[in-house]
């Protein structure tokens, strides 16, 4: 299962999502890749965008995902994602600016680390 345009099933934004979607927890789904965007405000969601993972930094290297950003701002996938050797992601919105994380990470629990004084934010 992963998430879709104007999609509006999932919930929870904000939170840090694998906490419940993971092997030991609370729901039937498991994410390998998770999180929410917001807009610069860092309180408004930003709906419809597109989060890349690569394996180098500023969009380079080979693309291992792309994930759709719902409606509620959150994108998610129980498709099998390794973070072992590091991955770099990056964030783009429906109006099309992108931007990319500029050190790796070795989880897809992104809002684990992106709670809300350092959120995923995209114009």
């Amino acid at each position: 299962m992963t998430s879709a345009y104007d999609a509006t099933i999932s919930h929870d934004v904000g939170t840090a999502c694998l906490s419940c979607h993971n092997s030991g927890g609370s729901n039937s789904y498991w994410w390998s890749v998770a999180g929410t965007v917001y807009q610069p405000n860092e309180s408004d969601l930003n709906p419809n965008g597109t989060v890349y993972l690569f394996t180098s930094v500023n969009g380079t290297g080979t693309l291992i995902a792309v994930l759709p950003v719902d409606a509620k701002g959150n994108f998610y996938t129980s498709n099998l994602v390794s973070f072992s050797k590091g991955l770099y992601p990056g964030v783009k919105s429906a109006s099309g600016e992108t931007r990319y994380m500029q050190s790796s990470t070795t989880s897809g629990d992104c809002n684990s680390c992106h709670i809300s004084l350092k959120r995923i934010i995209v114009n």
